[in-house]
């Protein structure tokens, strides 16, 4: 046997290590790409390979020397499979590895892309911004209106009630009836009491003219005795006067008579003034009496009255336009002055914004509005400003805010913005006071 066939079944084992290693120098290759900072450890790694490699090979030669082995047949066999294990071992290495992705710059059509998209955010945002500032716009809004609330003026047992919820009522119509029979009989009793107070008055008047003529006749009674003292005085005037001259030529006994004439003559006139006197007191008396029962036919006239129109309120009549709504009564119900029984919403409503102070800087009355009432969202009304509150909402508060005491911290304070709504086809839709909208006021 030669050498060359004792080295021959070492050549298998030499192509399987030489296979190794350039499995193992590929893998170092391809950490390197993948971690530059361990490239150089694989390097070194490789190099104590190599140098193992190299002792294994030269053992392996020792062997082959010595003839321990294999037949040729047998290790050319092994060294193709090998062979053919490294180069797929190699193939899979290589599909394995993934290209380097290209730089921004390398990439146009990416760069053209996010231009475009910064470019139409910034032209969206400054649209939005040139749309945006025209409006003044609140959440806190709500549908208003002046809501009647319908309480009876007299009291009773209500007898029917003619209208129901949400129902639509005309102005004048009779909306409830209450029981009249107390007010009707005390109606009755007044009409008596003014009737009785009439026949006094025509009774004092009668009276009257009859005191007017006892008055007349007692100044005519007063005529005779008044003549009839003056007589008297003159006769005893005389009678002194010739005494005084001449004693004995009147006598004491006339004298005496004269003063006796003449004091008679006076009680008949006082006698007869006192009567005209005591007939002209009954004439005052007649005259106040006259007075008093006039007044007394007004007091009952006026109760009469009084009576009259609680008998026409007995029937609750609707002044307005409107819907009901909140009604609370029923038939046997009883009801008394200022109780609440139902209330009219009226068909014309508008809207109360509560917009920041700070808001109406640029708002003026008749400016236009659109509004979205959440009820009906897809549906826009039309309005304007009407008018504003003059003062904050805390300004009519039951508790007003003192700012005086304590610290002071500044609130951005609402003022309440009365809105007209212009769009007549309102009434078609089921809106009512408290919904709440979102008015949008063009300022600019």
């Amino acid at each position: 046997m030669s050498a060359a066939d004792d080295q021959a079944p070492a050549k298998p084992e030499a192509a399987e290590h030489t296979a190794v290693r350039e499995s193992e120098a590929k893998s170092a290759q391809a950490v390197a790409r993948d971690d530059p900072d361990e490239s150089g450890n694989s390097q070194r790694d490789g190099g104590d390979k190599d140098g193992l490699d190299k002792g294994s090979r030269q053992e392996n030669d020792k062997k082959g020397a010595d003839g321990k082995g294999k037949d040729d047949e047998g290790g050319d066999d092994k060294g193709k499979e090998d062979k053919g294990k490294d180069d797929k071992e190699g193939g899979d290495d290589g599909e394995g590895e993934e290209p380097p992705p290209k730089p921004l710059k390398d990439r146009p059509i990416l760069i053209t892309v996010i231009v475009i998209v910064v470019v139409a955010l910034i032209a969206g945002g400054i649209l939005y911004w040139l749309n945006a500032r025209q409006y003044e716009t609140t959440d806190d809004a709500y549908v208003d209106g002046h809501i009647v609330r319908i309480a009876p003026q007299v009291s009773g047992i209500v007898r029917e009630v003619l209208v129901d919820d949400n129902q639509v009522v005309g102005p004048r119509q009779v909306m409830a009836v209450i029981d009249t029979v107390q007010p009707r009989a005390r109606y009755e009793g007044l009409l008596a009491q003014a009737q009785q107070a009439r026949a006094a008055v025509g009774t004092s008047l009668a009276q009257i003219g009859v005191t007017r003529q006892q008055i007349a006749a007692a100044r005519a009674q007063v005529v005779q005795p008044q003549a009839d003292f003056v007589k008297a005085r003159i006769d005893l005037a005389r009678y002194r006067s010739l005494q005084s001259i001449e004693p004995a030529a009147v006598a004491a006994q006339q004298v005496d008579a004269a003063v006796q004439a003449v004091d008679d003559a006076r009680g008949r006139r006082d006698a007869a003034v006192k009567a005209v006197r005591q007939a002209e007191a009954q004439l005052r008396s007649s005259e106040a009496q006259v007075v008093a029962d006039r007044a007394a036919v007004g007091a009952a006239d006026a109760q009469a009255r009084v009576t009259a129109a609680d008998l026409a309120n007995a029937n609750v009549i609707a002044p307005v336009v409107g819907r009901i709504a909140n009604r609370t009564v029923q038939p046997g119900s009883y009801v008394s002055p200022g109780q609440q029984m139902l209330a009219i919403v009226p068909l014309k409503l508008y809207v109360t914004a509560n917009f920041k102070e700070t808001q109406l800087k640029l708002m003026r009355v008749g400016q236009p509005v659109t509004m979205k009432i959440d009820t009906i969202p897809d549906v826009e009304f039309r309005g304007h400003v009407e008018s504003f509150q003059r003062g904050a909402g805390q300004a009519f508060a039951l508790l007003p805010a003192e700012n005086a005491t304590g610290n002071f911290v500044k609130v951005v304070q609402r003022v309440p913005v009365r809105l007209a709504i212009d769009t007549p086809a309102i009434e078609a839709y089921p809106v009512g006071p408290g919904m709440s909208v979102v008015p949008r006021v063009k300022v600019r």
